[in-house]
């Protein structure tokens, strides 16, 4: 479990987190509004698209769909925690392979 513990990850889930919040927040500010939900559906997009992809047909998501929203949020904030730990343990590992050559080169 240990291998899954990334400051990376935590970062960039928060950074969603906050966005989408702020998004959402946006959305109530402008409800009922022409495309006051645009700026979270783009935001919510990776959920939407694997919903989508899971469901076998179209998917709807909107800002009045709060279930949802809470869905998108926590399945982005997931989404931005595995790429921050992606990145971490590829930049860990590129960091071993650099110190592994340099000191062998020696």
């Amino acid at each position: 479990m240990k291998r899954l513990r990334s400051w990376t990850g935590v970062v960039f889930a928060a950074f969603y987190a906050l966005a989408f919040v702020a998004l959402y927040v946006d959305y109530l500010r402008h409800a009922g509004t022409w495309f006051a939900d645009l700026p979270l559906t783009l935001a919510a997009l990776p959920f939407t698209l694997t919903m989508r992809a899971l469901n076998g047909g179209s998917y709807a998501f909107g800002g009045d769909m709060t279930g949802r929203v809470v869905a998108a949020g926590v399945f982005g904030s997931a989404l931005g925690y595995l790429i921050g730990l992606a990145l971490a343990a590829v930049v860990r590992r590129l960091a071993q392979l650099f110190l592994a050559a340099r000191w062998s080169a020696d």
